[in-house]
């Protein structure tokens, strides 16, 4: 299975819904959101949306418990070998993010940006090396709709968008 650790940054209605797609599919998943109920919020999401993924056949070789909760996002990224960036539509902050994770991500880590209202390259100014990010935007909600766009540009690594697609 490609990528079987992922981690998830933001924790709101995406992210928490890739959460469960993710989980569904066999995958383990690190969740980093800075909410304090952000656990419960997420673990609340998933259990609401297990019996509709398991009504869809998408829960066959899922565990809806193999989740952990982490205090930074950095902490949330290592080891994953997708990392799905959820957090606000701010670009500071998805910067600042960026920032703070490239330092400790996997080498052939892909990292994709569930934006809607930015630019690729506009994202990609809040990197050093941005060859292994990618544009990974769901259609609302992940677990429902098996529809996301992925873009590369020429900052992207060959054969990133291509890993991309095969995994979702």
């Amino acid at each position: 299975m490609v990528f079987q650790h992922t981690a998830c940054l933001g924790g709101g209605v995406i992210g928490a819904s890739w959460t469960a797609l993710f989980l569904a599919s066999g995958r383990s998943v690190a969740v980093f959101d800075p909410a304090p109920d952000i656990e419960t919020r997420v673990r609340d999401y998933v259990e609401t949306a297990w019996p509709t993924l398991a009504e869809l056949g998408l829960t066959k070789d899922g565990n809806s418990d193999a989740i952990s909760f982490h205090r930074s996002a950095a902490e949330a990224v290592k080891g994953a070998g997708l990392v799905q960036e959820n957090v606000p539509e701010r670009l500071p902050i998805k910067h600042a993010t960026f920032a703070e994770i490239e330092p400790v991500l996997e080498p052939d880590a892909i990292v994709a940006s569930s934006a809607s209202g930015f630019m690729l390259s506009q994202m990609q100014g809040g990197w050093k090396t941005p060859a292994r990010f990618a544009l990974g935007h769901p259609f609302n909600p992940p677990h429902l709709i098996p529809l996301v766009e992925i873009l590369g540009n020429g900052k992207t690594t060959e054969g990133v968008v291509e890993v991309a697609q095969r995994f979702y």
